[in-house]
């Protein structure tokens, strides 16, 4: 079986865009994640984005199109429609999967899954290399007061699994469905309990992370990380519940490693960036709220005047060469792994790196 490999990065697979990056001094993204809509049918007690409201935007369908156009002929390999809100409560959300499908990008959903309609699954399950369904809660209570929802909802997001499954195992897809566990105090001892309901889906992984702090402003606020050595046991227990086509896989190299980093600046927004319900182009994900950290709109621009832009330009050079990623990035970032990988690369920390 082949690793899902959550905890570390892909670069080596594209070690042309990694060429261009090293030799030239960047390169265009390889992976981007889009914003479709602002707003969400849930209030997750750990929400990353409660602070800024759930604002009731949502991406205009025709200029979304003519973007992922535009993205597809600079070299974009992937997009994850996820972010700030709820993608599956913008209306044309199967229009941006299949059009990203046949642009030749591969393409991710993350989602809460309560809006998985069967109609909707039989259009967009062919075009997902994955679709991973945001499920905290081991018990209709316990879902419903993490996700701050009614209970009902739990029956019909697991019933919304079991579907998704039947439709892949039908139409033997390729498509993996998984669900991701942020694991808190409030729902730590529910875990095993998920393990057991979500094996009996026909999903094809169950991954258990730690909850990211993204802002002192989350209305969420964990004291202190979970502390690996005392949760081993419950991590074991559940991934003994793995079988033939069921992986339980618990992301410890994200428990162990929470907050600590081994490079000091930013390098991984040239491969990653996001794009959010207003249609501001940012860095990453805890800052596409703040403006110093936007490139640009793209109803005011196109993807590549935006990309190859001064303004652009000038963020860059701040995040390679001033910003402090220890001191002013939430732990856990998406570029993290990236970051580590291409600081060896241009700081590398051993001798004699021509003997190789």
């Amino acid at each position: 079986m082949k690793n899902y490999f959550f905890d570390d990065h892909k670069l080596i697979y594209h070690i042309d865009r990694v060429s261009s990056y090293i030799y030239e001094g960047d390169c265009f993204p390889l992976y981007m994640e889009i914003s479709p809509i602002g707003n969400c049918n849930h209030r997750c007690i750990f929400c990353a984005y409660d602070y800024i409201g759930h604002p009731n935007k949502r991406l205009e369908t025709n200029r979304l199109i003519k973007f992922i156009d535009e993205i597809a002929t600079c070299g974009m390999k992937s997009l994850l429609y996820a972010g700030e809100g709820e993608p599956l409560l913008h209306p044309d959300i199967d229009k941006f999967i299949v059009h990203s499908k046949k642009k030749g990008i591969d393409v991710g959903l993350f989602t809460n899954a309560q809006f998985l309609k069967e109609e909707l699954l039989e259009r967009i399950l062919p075009s997902l290399t994955f679709i991973r369904i945001s499920f905290n809660g081991g018990s209709r209570e316990n879902y419903a007061a993490i996700h701050d929802v009614k209970p009902e909802v739990f029956d019909t997001v697991v019933k919304n699994m079991e579907m998704a499954a039947k439709i892949k195992k039908k139409g033997k897809l390729e498509t993996d469905i998984g669900l991701q566990y942020v694991l808190l105090p409030e729902n730590i001892n529910y875990l095993i309990d998920a393990v057991k309901r979500m094996g009996e889906t026909g999903i094809s992984y169950f991954v258990i992370k730690p909850f990211v702090q993204q802002s002192h402003l989350q209305a969420y606020q964990m004291k202190a990380p979970f502390n690996l050595n005392k949760i081993e046991d419950t991590l074991n227990q559940a991934e003994s519940l793995s079988g033939e086509n069921f992986s339980v896989i618990a992301r410890r190299a994200s428990f162990e490693n929470y907050g600590k980093r081994k490079y000091k600046h930013c390098y991984g927004t040239a491969f990653i960036s996001v794009l959010n319900s207003a249609g501001d182009i940012a860095t990453c994900l805890p800052y596409w709220d703040k403006k110093e950290f936007v490139f640009g709109n793209f109803y005011k621009n196109s993807f590549k005047e935006i990309w190859l832009g001064e303004r652009r330009k000038k963020i860059k050079a701040y995040l390679e060469n001033e910003l402090n990623a220890a001191e002013s990035c939430p732990p856990n970032c998406r570029p993290n792994a990236i970051n580590g990988f291409l600081w060896e690369i241009k700081n590398p920390s051993v001798k004699h790196i021509n003997f190789i």
